[in-house]
């Protein structure tokens, strides 16, 4: 039996959300039936990781760069490196799940560029959910490139049993929290300011800040829906099938992999996203209707060129089970298994 311990496991109070990711992580490593993690969820999830009781044999570092960001971060990323090193001593190997090419949260960037080509030479496994993180990860230490694999990005089947028969009631939606670095205020400037591309856009979602709605709310025209609002996965169904399609107007500069592709995908959407990353990935991939631009005027044509395509809700659901959780789980195994 493997045991792991993951970084970061947050304590998630009734009433809160968080990004599910880290949650369905520990859960099919459990599944496995050759692994076990031994660290409980906490309010401090590096703090916690100190006593020696909840060391594992695998350590799993998820945004790891992100640790300045954090409560106290400056102290807690120094104490975070002198922990990797004292594994590493320990005989403990290391596993690093790259995420995105560079933190989402501005500040700290000097520190952030150290962390992370600091866990990338440290690693005895880096993770990536997109083909271009292989390169990435490579460019942050030439020896990666015999520890990095491309993993597709796990989801799970949501799909409904048919496609809705009713015209959709937008062309385009926008849903999630709503960041700076979602690009949905550039978006909606660019929809303002060219009034000729009249898509029909719903933006749903509660947004990081009140200042940030405010913004949206007052540069949205006349074409958007905007409600400020967080969903649950059913409101969200809902959403999905009166849209023709979901729109993901990132800045390429910081996304790689996407938790917001693979959840629409699970639904049965048709996808538009930047042309990098694993929008890039999927919009080769002849079983999903994923679609990229390099600038949003390309949007409202691929929006009219695509908008009837045929969706083949059996071609979503072999990638969807085949990526699913229960195998992402056994094949991070199958890895950690062959590390020497």
């Amino acid at each position: 039996m493997i045991r792991f311990t993951i970084f970061p496991r947050l304590l998630v109070l009734p009433g809160q959300k968080a990004n599910p990711y880290i949650q369905d992580f520990a859960a099919s490593l459990s599944r496995s039936g050759e692994s076990e993690v031994v660290n409980p969820p906490h309010k401090n999830p590096l703090f916690s990781l100190l006593p020696p009781r909840r060391w594992g044999d695998v350590f799993v570092f998820n945004w790891f760069e992100n640790i300045p960001d954090y409560k106290y971060g400056p102290m807690q990323a120094v104490v975070g490196v002198c922990f990797v090193v004292l594994l590493k001593i320990c005989g403990k190997k290391i596993v690093w799940v790259l995420h995105n090419r560079e933190s989402h949260l501005i500040g700290y960037a000097g520190m952030k560029k150290f962390l992370t080509r600091f866990i990338a030479r440290w690693s005895d496994l880096i993770l990536t959910h997109a083909e271009e993180g292989v390169a990435l990860a490579e460019s942050y230490c030439p020896k990666a490139a015999g520890k990095v694999h491309f993993l597709h990005h796990p989801t799970k089947n949501r799909l409904p049993e048919s496609r809705p028969t009713e015209a959709p009631v937008y062309d385009l939606l926008i849903w999630g929290k709503i960041s700076r670095y979602k690009g949905v205020l550039e978006y909606l400037t660019y929809l303002r300011d060219n009034p000729q591309d009249r898509v029909k856009v719903c933006v749903v979602g509660e947004c990081s800040l009140p200042s940030l709605a405010e913004e949206v709310t007052r540069v949205a025209p006349g074409n958007v829906t905007f409600v400020n609002k967080g969903l649950s996965f059913e409101e969200l169904r809902q959403y999905v099938s009166r849209s023709a399609f979901v729109l993901a107007p990132y800045r390429p500069e910081s996304i790689l992999s996407s938790g917001t592709l693979m959840d629409s995908l699970s639904f049965g959407a048709r996808v538009i996203g930047p042309d990098v990353g694993s929008f890039k990935d999927y919009s080769r991939e002849v079983r999903l209707n994923v679609y990229t631009f390099r600038d949003y005027g390309d949007i409202g044509n691929i929006v009219e060129k695509y908008r009837d395509c045929p969706v083949s809700l059996e071609g979503y659901r072999d990638f969807l089970e085949e990526n699913s959780w229960p195998h992402f789980g056994k094949r991070v195994v199958e890895l950690v298994k062959n590390l020497h």
